[in-house]
């Protein structure tokens, strides 16, 4: 009797163990899926698009050119605007190093290392030989020319532990929408390859960049302007709606919204199907590589070697025959400095990323005159680009949290070690600590 008691605690214990495990292991599932749930809401955007592409395509049953277009992008950027505090806004708007480094970076040496890839691809024989379609480098110059996102950068900033209020600056998003078009017009290729895909003529220019801008201004402009006023007029209810309904993650549901509907189109043509494969598996992968590429220079110019620092300013501010001709405020200005790091972290995430609220809308505005083929296949790049971002900062976020907490180990190191970190400096110059994360 008691060996037969002794052997049923036996398999009870058993069976709880089991059952504790497999607990554990669901419960790291799901913590998982709601830490990458950015991920996986665009993975499901995909898999939705292929199975029922003429839900969300174009002209489809959601009507997605105005309800995505409009209707999403809009509240993404009406959340957006209300998001942005007076006091952070005034604080990041005036940084003008912050600036000057994020939109530098995202809508000047982007669009040209984007330039540059192109035209070495049409050297190599990557369109002539077919193994490339002319579709893919144009939306490889939208991408290189449109701003940097928000949502996802708020995200990864502060899963990170960096500054997401630097993340919420919105200038990039607002120069960015009256650049881009310009921008990809002077950066699409000349070649004739190319004539078939190019948006205007220059007789029709006008008429068009009319069209880019009243759609941004109505998905994009108008609802960023509406969500800081109802933020200046409700200082205190605002913050209270947003984080009641949790409309910050709603904005990020909107984002796949956004994909669901590109992913729907590029089906419902046959964009991706009919592109040839080479063409999107070379744009898959050269997206990682371009990504890493752009978050290293931002990483060396927000926060250089300190031998860089050191030879700049030998060179240039503290020269006898440069800095010492200079005004004190643009010596100040010339002066190289390193950015705090969680600002840096920022920065990173900022400037290389691009961004579909955008990127999608100004390419359908763009290309209207085209079918809706060509207009998915332009877009693909973009809805590419974008997604793998996410993948892939998703990663860098777990380094750059060993670097903040680097930072906050040589901060606490005694003041005579080289590592001590404290040339780091804000936008105003002075020297600012770094925070342990």
């Amino acid at each position: 009797m008691e060996t037969t008691c002794a052997g049923e605690g036996e398999e009870e214990r058993r069976s709880l163990a089991t059952n504790s495990k497999a607990l554990s292991v669901a419960r790291r599932g799901l913590g998982f899926v709601l830490d990458n749930w950015l991920v996986v809401g665009f993975g499901l955007a995909a898999v939705l698009g292929y199975f029922f592409p003429h839900v969300a395509a174009r002209g489809g049953v959601i009507r997605s050119e105005y309800s995505v277009l409009y209707g999403a992008i809009g509240l993404i950027f009406l959340i957006n605007g209300a998001q942005l505090s007076p006091e952070k806004l005034r604080e990041h708007a005036t940084n003008w190093r912050l600036h000057v480094v994020v939109q530098g970076i995202n809508l000047v040496l982007v669009p040209v290392i984007q330039l540059v890839l192109v035209r070495i691809i049409i050297a190599a024989g990557g369109i002539s030989s077919g193994t490339i379609d002319p579709s893919i480098l144009v939306g490889m110059v939208v991408v290189g020319c449109i701003p940097t996102t928000i949502a996802s950068n708020v995200v990864m900033t502060r899963n990170a532990g960096g500054d997401e209020a630097a993340a919420k600056v919105v200038i990039g998003n607002v120069v960015g929408s009256f650049l881009s078009p310009f921008l990809i017009y002077g950066f699409l290729p000349g070649d004739a390859a190319f004539d078939a895909l190019r948006p205007a003529t220059p007789s029709t220019l006008g008429p068009m960049y009319v069209s880019v801008l009243m759609q941004l201004g109505l998905s994009v402009l108008l609802p960023l302007a509406a969500g800081q006023g109802l933020r200046w007029a409700f200082p205190e209810r605002t913050p209270w709606v947003l984080r009641t309904f949790y409309l910050a993650k709603f904005c990020s549901v909107l984002l796949v919204l956004v994909a669901w509907s590109t992913f729907s189109g590029a089906f419902e043509t046959g964009a991706i199907t009919r592109l040839p494969k080479s063409s999107v598996v070379f744009n898959v992968f050269i997206n990682v590589a371009e990504y890493l590429v752009f978050t290293a220079i931002c990483y060396l110019i927000a926060y250089p070697p300190r031998p860089v620092v050191a030879a700049l300013n030998r060179h240039v501010a503290e020269s006898r025959t440069v800095g010492a001709r200079l005004p004190g405020p643009l010596r100040r200005a010339v002066t190289a400095r390193r950015m705090p790091r969680e600002l840096v972290v920022a920065v990173c995430f900022c400037g290389a990323a691009k961004t579909t609220s955008v990127g999608i809308p100004l390419a359908a505005a763009m290309w209207s005159r085209q079918d809706n083929l060509v207009i998915s296949s332009i877009q693909v790049p973009v809805l590419l680009y974008t997604v793998e971002q996410v993948f892939v900062a998703q990663f860098l976020t777990v380094f750059f949290k060993w670097w903040l907490r680097r930072g906050g180990e040589e901060q606490q190191a005694p003041p005579d070690m080289e590592s001590s970190g404290t040339d780091d400096v804000g936008g105003n110059g002075r020297s600012i600590p770094e925070k342990s994360s």
